[in-house]
């Protein structure tokens, strides 16, 4: 309503795989974080643990840039997500996918097991970045490190 009350389009839009808009790829170039192994979005502070949403527009709006903090180096020696996914769906080695270098999840296995249990969600709840007040002690780490 307040983009609209200033004169341009707004459309709301929810769920990182509904509708006509893909939000894992905008979020990320928006820093909202870095591409996790289990194809997620892992933000510096609040790991996997939160939902994409967004509000398609055509107002003019300073554009963000993608954001790295060693979410990426740290998924490449983690494991915990392929040990947790119940249907195997996540590589564990990155794969070329459509130009990029990134973390592959068969969403082909995914899927199929999440509409028979309803969901799932494993490998974002076994993520270490996802456990309350970890993410800070994850960064400090992280920088130590450098």
């Amino acid at each position: 309503n307040w983009i609209r009350a200033r004169g341009y389009k707004a459309k709301i839009s929810s769920g990182p795989m509904v509708g006509d808009f893909t939000m894992i790829p905008a979020a990320l170039k928006a820093g909202l974080g870095e591409l996790g192994k289990h194809g997620s979005v892992i933000h510096p502070k609040l790991g996997s643990n939160f939902r994409l949403a967004c509000v398609l527009t055509d107002m003019p709006l300073a554009q963000d840039v993608p954001i790295k903090f060693g979410a990426d180096d740290f998924c490449t020696n983690c494991q915990i997500c392929i040990k947790m996914c119940p249907p195997n769906a996540i590589f564990d080695e990155k794969k070329m996918v459509r130009g990029a270098e990134k973390y592959y999840v068969n969403f082909d296995k995914c899927l199929p097991f999440f509409n028979e249990h309803a969901g799932c969600s494993a490998c974002m709840i076994a993520c270490p970045w996802s456990r309350p007040g970890t993410g800070e002690k994850m960064l400090a780490k992280l920088a130590g490190a450098t």
